[in-house]
Parts: C-alpha cells; structure tokens; sequence
C-alpha cells in the first residue's frame, strides 16, 4: 500500500491510509517531545504502527492525540530517554510497547476521570508506567482496569512476589543467555536486583494508594535495611545516583530513619559537592531529629 510522508518540527510521519483512517508508519527526526496530530490529510489518525517510534533514543516525552484507538507492538520498544507518554485510555495495546524504556516513569490518560479519587488520578500514571518498566506483568498492562481495587490488588502482590524472591533467582539463565546487563558476577547481578526492589519500594510508598499497612511495613524496612552503613546500601545508592535532586525521595528516605548519627557523615561525604538541597536537608533534619552537633569540626562541605 502506498506511503506517504508529512513534515513535522524537526522530523515527518511516514504514513498510510486505511478505510478512510491514517495509520503512522515511522517517525523520522531527532526532537525530544513529539506530538501526534489528530488527522492527516481529513482523515483521523487512528493507529500507531508496529515498531513506529522503535529505537528513537532522544524522544522524552509523546503526546498521543484521543482519535488512536490502536497501538501496535513494539510502538516505542527501545526509546531508552522516553520519560512520559500521553495516550488514550480506550486504545488497544500491543505488545512490548515499551520493551527497554527503563526511564519510563509516567502513562497519562488524556481523558480525566471525574469519578477517581483524587489521590489515585494523581498516582495512576506512575504506577501504571511501573507495570511494563519495573513490574514486568503483561496481565496488568489493561488501561481500563487500571486504579480498580482489584488492579490494585495484583499490582501489590506482583511487586511483593518480586521484592521476596532470592537475589541470585534468575543468575543461571541470564549467564546461559548471555546477557551482559548485571556485569559478570553473581554479586553484581544481586546488587541490580537489590538495586530493583529498592525502586520499587520508594514508588510504591511516594504513591500509597490504597497500600495496606502490613505491606507499607515491609517496604519500610526492606529500604531501611539497605540504607548507609548497613551491609548492603542500594537505598542509599539508588537515591544518591538516581533520586538527589527530587527533594520527595529525599524527604522520605529521611523520614523512614534511613540517616542515623552513625552514618551521617558517610552521607555527606557521598555527596561531595553534590545536591546542595538534599545535603542542607540532610543537616537540618539532623539537627531537628538526631541531635545537633558542629559537623564542621570533623567535616568541611
């Protein structure tokens, strides 16, 4: 069938017709954001293609229009810098939409839904864009279940499922596989893992809707048990590499008792000349918290 093309800020749309509907084949350009328009020549566009955004490593940020009611598989499989995706609700979605978006961290919904408490309107796109990226569960990649009860329900016990499995699970078949990601070791692979769970811990408590309390307790003290000073330290790691500038990770990781007077110093020192908000934090909240003491006698900022 004959394709056509058509001109966008810094890039085009490979395109075809289809019973009077436009189906995006390509996306060619090197822009960041990316908007989607509505129609094409008349006509409403209305599917996005199998592998049409596939590998585009500088796209951050989608807008998809309401008139898609289909995305094909591997949409935007590999957009390693893509952070956030708007789309509707009411499309069918493919497979592997967002293979190897680890920086995936927002699904919205163009459409607000006025029944949804205000709380989960506020969370949902964070915790749905966990399923394809952190949760790994296909079975809760359904936009019109998300934020029920019962959506809820699986998404817990599948993050459970994952923060209670062994370090080493899985070690042996990606050694066969030869996959290199987690480095050569069995030690490197457990940290990664650990380094997982911890993500999925702090999301989950920044965005507790309907989070039960037993499991609040759990991921509580599966992040405080990983903290500076401890023998593994992946929260501390995961928030100082990934997190120092967003001051509710920060605020939380001190509010669950994760800086001690044991390892404050350690922290600061971590820090360098790094994250001047989270450090003055960091100082403040010991003083008000743990007990002051001049840091300046042993500790120069």
């Amino acid at each position: 069938m004959e394709k056509s093309e058509i001109k966008i800020k810094g890039g085009a749309f490979v395109y075809r017709k289809v019973k009077e509907e436009i189906v995006i084949e390509k996306y060619k350009g090197v822009e960041t954001v990316i908007f989607v328009p509505s129609q094409i020549e008349g006509l409403p566009v209305a599917v996005i293609g199998k592998k049409a955004f596939l590998s585009h490593k500088k796209i951050k940020k989608l807008i998809l229009p309401d008139s898609i009611r289909e995305i094909e598989d591997w949409a935007f499989a590999r957009c390693s810098s893509l952070e956030s995706i708007a789309m509707p609700k009411s499309a069918h979605l493919g497979r592997g939409l967002f293979l190897e978006c680890s920086r995936l961290k927002e699904i919205h919904f163009l459409k607000r839904d006025e029944g949804m408490e205000e709380q989960l309107q506020e969370s949902l796109p964070f915790l749905f864009a966990a399923v394809p990226v952190m949760l790994d569960a296909e079975y809760l990649f359904v936009p019109k279940e998300a934020g029920t009860e019962q959506w809820m329900q699986k998404w817990d016990a599948r993050m459970l499922t994952l923060l209670r499995k062994s370090d080493q699970e899985g070690y042996t078949k990606v050694i066969l596989c030869g996959e290199e990601d987690y480095g050569n070791s069995p030690e490197d692979y457990a940290r990664e893992k650990r380094k997982a769970k911890v993500r999925l811990a702090f999301l989950r408590l920044l965005h507790p809707y309907r989070l039960s309390g037993d499991i609040e307790k759990e991921l509580k003290e599966y992040l405080v048990s990983h903290t500076k000073g401890c023998d593994k330290e992946e929260t501390w790691e995961v928030l100082l590499l990934e997190h120092g500038e967003e001051a509710d990770y920060f605020q939380l990781f001190a509010g669950l008792g994760c800086v001690t007077e044991e390892n404050f110093q350690d922290i600061l020192g971590d820090m360098k000349e790094d994250h001047t908000e989270m450090k003055a934090f960091f100082i403040r909240y010991k003083e008000e918290n743990i007990g002051y003491r001049d840091i300046f006698e042993d500790f120069i900022l």
